[in-house]
């Protein structure tokens, strides 16, 4: 019985881990390959999961300003790049991570050119 059991929970932890890459995050495309617009990096304090890539990536979608996002859970880093023409200020930025439950700890822009 018990081996049975292990063999369910190995079967069960290698399902889940086939399946991570399908819900890791979408790559934002690379500067040179975008129009010009602005590229902001959040750091996050308090990322650890998928979900909470996942719970973000709805958050700043819902903005019309935002072109496209990724989470680097590894980092703490929320990459965001703006439609060209448009932008989030800090205080939004931060409103959006404080208000999905996450702790804001600084901000880097970039203007592609």
């Amino acid at each position: 019985m018990l081996m049975k059991t292990l063999k369910i929970l190995a079967l069960a932890a290698a399902l889940s881990l086939a399946a991570a890459p399908a819900l890791a995050a979408p790559e934002v495309p690379a500067a040179s390959a975008q129009a010009k617009g602005e590229f902001v990096t959040a750091h996050v304090n308090g990322l650890v999961c998928d979900f909470c890539a996942q719970a973000l990536q709805k958050v700043f979608k819902k903005e019309a300003a935002v072109k496209g996002i990724h989470v680097d859970l590894g980092k703490g880093e929320v990459h965001i790049s703006m439609n060209p023409g448009q932008t989030l200020d800090d205080a939004t930025i931060e409103k959006l991570i404080r208000n999905s439950g996450y702790a804001l700890t600084g901000i880097d822009r970039e203007v592609a050119e």
